[in-house]
């Protein structure tokens, strides 16, 4: 009777994995810096009260190990490297897999990359510079975060496919320095790359194909840029992959909590809007030392003493405490959409990329 009873449990497993839907399209959202505690202090600060963020109402979610191949507390280039290619890296490097020396690095295929290769759009946005450890690491393979010229050129000469078809990000002036010291002008190779380019991300047009917007200046407004991004990615039949990269350091406190309110508003306009068939991905490189340690809940907490004067005694406790640094706890990620259901108890970084691929239904390949 066993048997018999064995053999169909696995023809039902076989039935449901073959039944699952896949994800047509993958939205990955990256707080940079965004950890539980920070987005616990935002909730908090912009809500006057716990868990009242979009990204903590989203149906899965688990909690993930962000350590380096090398560090314990990873940084922004290792962390992203582990979500983007399903492998740990030294500090500092991205995607790539270390060697005896830098001649022996190996590069590691990224989640963007596998869809280059299968025809999908792509595109990356981000308040960061465009050559920054978090986009960089899904077009470009280097043993040092520092090597703006070196990642730029190679967001130009993509590995696979033609390359990311929409980025947008800051610090032309930092791209254009970094490439003339390579013997580039930065404009023109642009231009011979195919894209389009606009000095701001609101100039994009909807009917626009490939396209750049590095700008010098501060953040811009990301829900209907992030909009007008899916408008054009999602013209392609074949589906698209999208990483959106917001900073939530709060090494600057409100600054930092504000931007975090920001993203979350962004996530939910975007996950009311997306297409069927879309994954949307919350999640962190790192977590970031800032802690929720006192406050009253008879008023909001912005009446109240936010953060300690650094070497002066407080006339209260404060309600946060903040220590400039990355810190080694898990993160949460969260989910919806095809393929969500995978996410859940503890994982290794790695996992959020296997979730992505999985999603899709893609096998790795060198």
């Amino acid at each position: 009777m066993k048997r018999p009873l064995l053999l169909l449990l696995a023809c039902a497993a076989t039935f449901a994995s073959a039944a699952e839907p896949r994800a047509k399209n993958v939205i990955l959202f990256l707080g940079d810096a965004g950890g539980a505690s920070t987005l616990n202090a935002a909730s908090v600060y912009g809500h006057n009260r716990p868990q009242a963020l979009f990204i903590q109402q989203m149906p899965h979610l688990a909690l993930s190990d962000t350590s380096a191949l090398d560090k314990w507390v990873t940084d922004s280039a290792a962390g992203m490297t582990a979500i983007v290619t399903g492998r740990k890296t030294n500090n500092a490097m991205l995607s790539v897999l270390p060697g005896a020396d830098a001649n022996e690095l190996r590069p590691l295929k990224t989640i963007l990359e596998y869809a280059e290769e299968r025809g999908l759009s792509t595109g990356v946005v981000t308040n960061m510079p465009v050559w920054d450890a978090t986009p960089a690491a899904c077009y470009a393979h280097v043993g040092a975060r520092s090597m703006a010229g070196e990642i730029f050129a190679q967001l130009l000469h993509p590995r696979f496919g033609d390359g990311v078809d929409v980025v947008i990000g800051r610090d032309w002036k930092k791209v254009v320095e970094a490439s003339a010291q390579q013997g580039t002008d930065a404009a023109a190779a642009l231009t011979q790359a195919g894209y389009q380019f606009y000095a701001a991300p609101g100039d994009i047009p909807a009917g626009a194909k490939r396209v750049a917007s590095i700008y010098d200046g501060g953040d811009f407004t990301p829900a209907p840029v992030v909009a007008n991004v899916l408008q054009i990615l999602g013209r392609n039949p074949k589906g698209f992959f999208l990483m959106v990269e917001w900073d939530m350091h709060t090494d600057n406190l409100e600054k930092g909590l504000k931007r975090v309110l920001v993203m979350d508003d962004m996530i939910r306009q975007v996950a009311a809007a997306a297409p069927r068939g879309t994954l949307i991905i919350y999640a962190a490189d790192h977590s970031f030392d800032v802690r929720l340690v006192g406050g009253t809940k008879d008023k909001p907490v912005t009446e109240q003493l936010l953060q300690a004067v650094p070497d002066q005694k407080p006339p209260a406790k404060p309600v946060y405490r903040v220590n400039s640094g990355h810190t080694g706890e898990e993160i949460l990620v969260t989910a919806q959409g095809p393929g969500a259901a995978r996410l859940h108890g503890f994982i290794p970084n790695t996992g959020i990329f296997h979730l992505m691929m999985d999603a899709y239904g893609w096998k790795e390949t060198p």
